[in-house]
């Protein structure tokens, strides 16, 4: 993307906290799957599936954040954007697909198996897939009346998430788009896009509060705790398609969006003040945020290396089986973390979305981090 601007815009702290918390939510989600079956981490699962939505609102936010107004060089804008998903797809995509065969068996021993892991996107790399859909549709999509244009994208959303739960299914052509590929596809997450979109063009001239405004993040937090709540509580079973509001499709809940938006603005009402504060978790914060997608692409192998050998600790009852939840999800992030770092002191950083750069200990940066969204 080139930029025209005089002046660059200040980073958005807040996004720097969103983008941190989506990241731990991510490793919760897979890490909720471990210990002995039980409603807290099914209702645990069900909160943390906030984590891809915030990522599609973030990518929104920066991508219209940094650019404005300006004209986009669609070439340029796509080839360094792309670099950051279609590439480290297709360096990791081979190296999951492996781990399915051998490791995880999330895939049948034959080709068919083979390319039906890989169709839905080898595992939870589909989301590397789903990134670039927003980025070409950025391209085209109106710089004017935004948040009109927000409403009508979740109105849209909103209804094909009803439809895939409720909806008649004639011809198998709509099953393979509203329930198994759904996920995959930009009109399920069209609104938390535009949402973005609209909400980084109004960041340009705002920027973030200067101070906690504590009337407004209790009013806003309530909100999030009732639509918490409401994630929590309303269940699919009976619906015809119901089968489908979980595992990936829990992403994609009608319900969702409240919730979404507003931990996002519970982020950005907050996020700046806590950043501003610096000391220990500051940094920890800025560490993950730098190298999230890394962590995303790496963390599914290091959490199954890690839990594996502890199923003893995750197999009995809550609430001991908290303690091994805790040491996979806390170990599989602090490692998981180390080894993107590691990973971007070589020539292997492009792979996961990240500009080559020294060891942070080591101190100086061979080349300026790029963002892992937006």
């Amino acid at each position: 993307m080139a930029d025209t601007a005089q002046t660059a815009p200040a980073r958005l702290e807040s996004a720097v906290v969103l983008r941190t918390l989506a990241t731990v939510l991510v490793i919760v989600v897979h890490t909720t799957h471990w210990p002995k079956a039980s409603v807290v981490y099914d209702d645990l699962d069900a909160l943390s599936r906030l984590a891809v939505p915030a990522f599609m609102v973030l990518t929104g936010v920066l991508l219209s954040y940094r650019q404005g107004d300006d004209t986009l060089d669609a070439a340029e804008f796509l080839g360094r954007r792309l670099s950051r998903s279609l590439l480290p797809w297709l360096a990791w995509a081979p190296f999951y697909t492996l781990t399915a065969w051998f490791v995880t068996g999330d895939t049948t021993h034959d080709l068919s198996g083979v390319l039906g892991f890989l169709s839905y996107g080898a595992g939870h790399l589909w989301y590397l897939l789903l990134i670039p859909q927003m980025y070409v549709v950025y391209l085209v999509w109106p710089r004017r009346r935004l948040w009109w244009w927000a409403g009508a994208a979740m109105l849209v959303q909103t209804m094909l998430c009803v439809y895939r739960l409720y909806g008649p299914m004639p011809v198998e052509a709509m099953n393979q788009f509203f329930l198994w590929h759904g996920f995959q596809l930009l009109p399920f997450w069209i609104g938390y896009f535009a949402v973005g979109v609209a909400a980084g063009q109004a960041l340009d001239g705002r920027g973030e509060p200067q101070r906690i405004h504590w009337g407004a993040v209790a009013a806003v937090a309530a909100v999030a705790a009732i639509s918490g709540v409401a994630i929590i509580a309303i269940s699919y079973t009976s619906a015809p398609h119901g089968g489908f509001a979980t595992g990936t499709g829990g992403f994609l809940l009608p319900q969702e969006p409240l919730f979404v938006v507003s931990v996002a603005v519970l982020v950005w009402l907050t996020g700046a003040t806590l950043m501003r504060r610096g000391g220990a978790l500051a940094s920890v914060t800025r560490l993950l945020s730098r190298y999230s997608l890394g962590i995303y692409i790496l963390h599914p192998i290091v959490i199954h290396a890690i839990a594996s050998p502890l199923s003893a600790i995750l197999n009995v009852p809550l609430p001991l089986s908290l303690v091994g939840f805790v040491v996979i999800t806390v170990s599989g992030l602090a490692v998981a973390a180390v080894l993107s770092v590691l990973l971007s002191a070589t020539a292997l950083a492009p792979t996961i979305g990240a500009s080559r750069r020294s060891l942070p200990w080591r101190g100086g940066s061979r080349a300026a981090p790029h963002p892992s969204s937006g």
